[in-house]
């Protein structure tokens, strides 16, 4: 457990990672290698002090002190500076609040993720990936993941509005998240907070599609509200959700925050899913031919209903895998309220707090073989191969992704019909390397796809 600190407290300063320079500590470290830095610093202790300019952040190795951070401690621990930057896109949605606000706003959003609710928005996950696979030139290299960025992003949209104004919002949208994503990187890169007030060309293209953004959600939920509300979509169930407290639902402002927040989280963080897994599956191919295999037999190499993605077992395993080998929302921050103890450690009062999934994802004691691709170690039969415990690809605690089931059905939906009408081809040239920003994205990404003969 961690305590607070008091006079007679035992806890000590943790270790200091090595090669720190003058000036600017491990900054440059953690800019242009960051994700090699992450995995060296675990051979120095469960917790380790980072120097980032002048101030010292604490990185956390261990997974039983993470759990302790994000679950049994959570509220000791907001969080950090990558979600505070996000606030200037999804303002108070889900992805961004904290405490209070958090908790009433997914004891309203979570109904509209149960199993029931996302057995119809698995329609649309069928529909559109079977008319995007399908339209895929023979056998051309495409660059995967703005294609599978534009196919999660329509995914999303229409399965927020299902009337013909979500139509006509899905360009919007797509247009939108890429400037917005990358704001969103850039702020959060910035600790000083000058680079986003700084009158320049990308700031203001930033504002100008926010302006944008608002106006077409802010359009569609005054369009719903003239309406009596009975859909199945997600901005319906939204809009009929009551707080079981107060008896109050989300104000406009609320919806637009939850909108956008459904956009940005599930478009860029599925896309990457979908393109790293098709990477693995063209760097082992007696993987994918088994995939084939399993999606025959089970949907006859059709795209799968949403009631046959239970039977897929291997394409919910390779899922799985390929989130833990590259987990899109990898490396996050806390703050520390309070001189908190964690592990023997002190954390002082304002504390930065970091942790990574990548690393520990990749961490030797906690998976056999871990920079492999290899999705029957989640058989049941060698559950000594790995610790469950450690695999938080979606988070943990009260901030736990409440679209888990959505990004499993979405990824499953895609690979299977891949699977089922296509046959991958990877493309010479430079290695594909994952670099770290805000998400964790392939460096350099095209795969050509044939049809398969029947």
């Amino acid at each position: 457990m961690s305590t607070t600190v008091n006079p007679s407290s035992t806890a000590v300063r943790p270790p200091r990672a090595p090669a720190a320079l003058p000036l600017v500590g491990h900054g440059l470290q953690l800019v242009r290698r960051r994700l090699e830095f992450l995995q060296e610093v675990r051979a120095h202790g469960p917790v380790v002090r980072v120097r980032l300019g002048p101030t010292t952040a604490y990185l956390v190795n261990d997974h039983t002190l993470l759990h302790q951070l994000l679950v049994t401690d959570a509220a000791r621990f907001p969080r950090g500076i990558h979600f505070q930057k996000a606030k200037s896109v999804a303002g108070n949605g889900i992805i961004t609040a904290s405490g209070a606000a958090h908790r009433r706003q997914r004891r309203l959003v979570l109904p509209a993720f149960n199993r029931k609710k996302v057995h119809v928005y698995g329609e649309v996950m069928r529909e559109f990936a079977a008319a995007r696979v399908a339209a895929w030139p023979e056998g051309e290299p495409i660059e995967l993941k703005p294609e599978f960025v534009s196919l999660a992003t329509t995914i999303a949209t229409k399965s927020l509005f299902a009337t013909e104004l979500g139509t006509a919002a899905v360009a919007t949208v797509e247009r939108a998240l890429p400037v917005l994503t990358r704001g969103v990187s850039l702020r959060a890169m910035d600790p000083t907070g000058l680079l986003e007030k700084l009158p320049t060309s990308a700031n203001r293209r930033f504002a100008a599609t926010m302006r944008e953004l608002h106006t077409v959600i802010d359009q569609i939920i005054a369009s719903y509200r003239g309406r009596e509300q009975s859909g199945d979509d997600l901005l319906s169930m939204f809009m009929i959700a009551r707080d079981e407290e107060t008896g109050e639902g989300m104000t406009d402002e609320q919806l637009r925050d939850e909108v956008i927040s459904i956009l940005l989280s599930s478009a860029e963080t599925t896309a990457l899913t979908m393109s790293w897994a098709c990477h693995e599956l063209g760097r082992n191919p007696e993987v994918f031919r088994r995939l084939q295999a399993e999606v025959d037999t089970v949907t006859g190499g059709e795209p799968p209903r949403y009631e046959q993605l239970s039977e897929l077992d291997l394409t919910r395993r390779i899922v799985k895998e390929t989130l833990r080998l590259y987990p899109p929302t990898y490396f996050l921050s806390r703050s520390a309220v309070g001189d908190i103890e964690l592990g023997g450690y002190l954390i002082p009062d304002g504390s930065t707090v970091l942790y990574s999934f990548y690393s520990q994802h990749r961490d030797p004691a906690l998976f056999r073989d871990p920079d492999r691709f290899d999705p029957d170690r989640w058989l049941p039969e060698r559950s000594a191969d790995v610790t469950p415990a450690a695999y938080v690809a979606f988070g943990e605690g009260a901030h736990r992704c409440v679209g888990e089931a959505f990004a499993y059905a979405e990824a499953m939906t895609t690979l299977a019909t891949i699977a089922g009408q296509r046959t991958l081809h990877p493309v010479p040239g430079r290695p594909v390397r994952p670099v770290g920003t805000v998400t964790l994205s392939p460096s350099d990404l095209k795969m050509a796809f044939r049809r398969r003969p029947r």
